[in-house]
């Protein structure tokens, strides 16, 4: 094939690819946007693809199911949950003060995405396996910062797996929580929930064991 022709389907293709990709994220929003003021129940597929201005086909072209596009939103905000929280602990080498931070971090992305945070926690029984996997992402990070601590004499030597398991789901089950209770500032949320993690596992200077 001569490469004008070639360098010409790459471009084709590369310009289908955005186009998808474009489509993929307007039918993400719209689905947002609709799931917070309908909920999960109440919005059909084919409200989903009006609100994104494509047709009820397009809609599938990109999601089998309601619940595979809501899976991928819960999925790619989770993503970008890790993602502020690796950038704010970033500039911390201290890992007390990364725990800090990344807590801080963590509610007030809750705070921002009530609504997709609302909605899972709100059918648990529905979603049980997608909540799971969204807490590997977390569980993960959270075993290897304790170690880190551990290593650094920042931490209590206390398993890191069942550490990571603990604050995990004390975090879950806390936000989900604190979205249904507007008279909760963030502020106290955070500055509670921070104590309690450093009074559990931060090294004191009388601590021996």
């Amino acid at each position: 094939m001569p490469t004008h022709i070639a360098t010409a389907h790459a471009f084709e293709g590369n310009r289908q690819d955005r186009r998808r990709a474009r489509t993929r994220a307007e039918l993400l929003a719209a689905a947002k946007r609709l799931l917070a003021s309908k909920g999960f129940h109440a919005t059909k597929i084919a409200d989903i693809a009006a609100a994104a201005d494509v047709g009820t086909g397009t809609f599938y072209l990109h999601f089998p199911t309601k619940e595979a596009l809501f899976a991928d939103l819960v999925k790619e905000t989770a993503l970008r949950a890790k993602e502020e929280m690796d950038r704010a602990k970033a500039p911390f080498p201290d890992p007390r003060d990364q725990t800090r931070v990344a807590t801080e971090t963590f509610f007030r992305f809750a705070d921002r995405n009530r609504d997709v945070f609302k909605i899972l926690f709100g059918h648990s029984a529905q979603f049980n396996e997608l909540l799971r996997e969204v807490h590997q992402v977390f569980i993960a990070d959270t075993e290897e910062n304790h170690a880190r601590g551990i290593a650094a004499g920042a931490f209590k030597p206390f398993r890191p797996a069942i550490v990571a398991q603990a604050i995990v789901g004390m975090l879950s089950q806390v936000v989900s929580w604190w979205l249904e209770h507007d008279d909760i500032s963030i502020e106290e949320i955070t500055h509670t929930v921070h104590r309690m993690l450093q009074d559990g596992i931060a090294v004191k200077e009388n601590f021996h064991e």
